[in-house]
């Protein structure tokens, strides 16, 4: 489509795709469309892509190559995306939120930050991967905003928020280790799980997790949960959890023990 113009990659996106319905256009071709637009080096675009952006059904193959495009014009469309985060509506945070994610620049930090703790699941899960992209420079800042967030919502959004703390690698273990004395026992068991992810980045852990799973110390977790949790993690971590889980082994709690068991086998 590299000989079209403009107006006719605009008029292609305006196209509908219902069968039967004249001048309709193909979803590839659509996409086709958006993407050659992504590619001109003309400001003078950015309008008609942030208009179709806006208006395309979020999820479908239209509306992400439609995000790719706006990222390829980031200085000219930065001002409408961040505009795009304090919207009311939650699809148009969302895709703020996941443009932004693309770009990856700490300059928006600030700006994403307040969106980990929206009502709208899809837009913090979103979030979560903006922080974490955006946070390098800022690692304690986007930390405190993702801490915030653990123990919430089901498996799934505790996963997206695991995989954004695996992005920090080991600067992620402080956060986490003081999380596992949180007063909330879903925030431990989170915590712990993260900290398991992060496999031998989070080594230093090691103390703090034994002491959980371990119904020896004063530490020991009443949250029967928390210290599967904390002795699964031991299990992620490598040579240097080696001599807890050897002392765990010998735990009166029957599951502890197997599952202490099972990771020195």
């Amino acid at each position: 489509m590299t000989n079209h113009t403009i107006d006719q990659l605009l008029a292609i996106l305006d196209a509908p795709t219902q069968e039967g319905t004249s001048g309709m256009r193909t979803e590839t071709e659509r996409r086709q469309a958006a993407m050659t637009l992504g590619t001109l080096k003309d400001p003078a675009v950015v309008p008609g892509i942030l208009q179709r952006l806006r208006a395309e059904t979020p999820g479908c193959g239209v509306h992400e190559t439609l995000t790719w495009a706006t990222v390829q014009h980031i200085d000219t469309a930065l001002p409408e995306v961040l505009a795009m985060l304090t919207d009311a509506d939650p699809h148009l945070r969302r895709t703020g939120a996941h443009i932004l994610s693309k770009v990856g620049d700490p300059a928006h930090l600030d700006a994403l930050t307040p969106l980990v703790a929206d009502q709208d699941v899809d837009v913090a899960l979103k979030a979560y991967r903006a922080v974490a992209h955006a946070g390098s420079e800022q690692t304690e800042k986007a930390l405190d905003a993702l801490t915030g967030r653990l123990g919430d919502g089901d498996a799934l959004q505790r996963d997206a928020l695991t995989a954004a703390f695996h992005r920090f690698g080991s600067a992620a273990v402080p956060a986490l280790t003081t999380a596992l004395s949180d007063s909330d026992a879903a925030v431990r068991e989170h915590a712990a799980d993260a900290l398991g992810h992060l496999g031998e980045d989070a080594a230093s852990a090691v103390d703090a997790l034994a002491n959980l799973a371990n119904d020896a110390t004063q530490a020991n977790d009443e949250s029967d949960a928390v210290r599967l949790a904390a002795v699964s993690a031991l299990g992620q971590l490598g040579e240097a959890a080696r001599p807890a889980l050897e002392t765990l082994s010998s735990a009166t709690d029957p599951v502890v023990s197997a599952v202490a068991k099972r990771f020195l086998d």
